[in-house]
């Protein structure tokens, strides 16, 4: 499984949280080798604003943890938020939270989220 394969099942209506839980499950047991190889492409499909922001700040994120390079493609425009997106449609003191505990890579794009949006268990 790549990214662009995660953005195609998105585009064809699959569960964007599942489609991402999916993706983060193989990527954490490969090499770094192969991390690299699974989100070094520029997806394909054309999916929400939002959630093309969310898919590249967890590249972003993702590349920054494993020191593997850090595709180009993530820093294109069409992969940022002009205004701030609130995963779980947070309101009050959440927002707060996310604002403050969201990784950098995230806050970068304007997208807002709990700190170990990308842990599994």
């Amino acid at each position: 499984m790549i990214i662009g394969d995660v953005f195609k099942n998105i585009y064809k209506g699959e569960d964007f949280y599942i489609c991402l839980g999916n993706f983060l499950d193989e990527f954490y047991k490969k090499d770094n080798y192969e991390k690299t190889k699974m989100i070094e492409g520029e997806p394909e499909y054309n999916i929400s604003t939002e959630q093309k922001a969310f898919l590249a700040s967890t590249v972003h994120k993702l590349a920054n943890d494993f020191q593997i390079d850090v595709p180009n493609w993530v820093f294109k425009k069409e992969y940022y938020l002009k205004e701030p997106y609130f995963d779980c449609n947070a309101k009050g003191k959440l927002r707060l939270l996310f604002m403050y505990k969201s990784p950098t890579e995230f806050k970068h794009r304007n997208v807002f989220v709990d700190e170990n949006i990308l842990q599994r268990v």
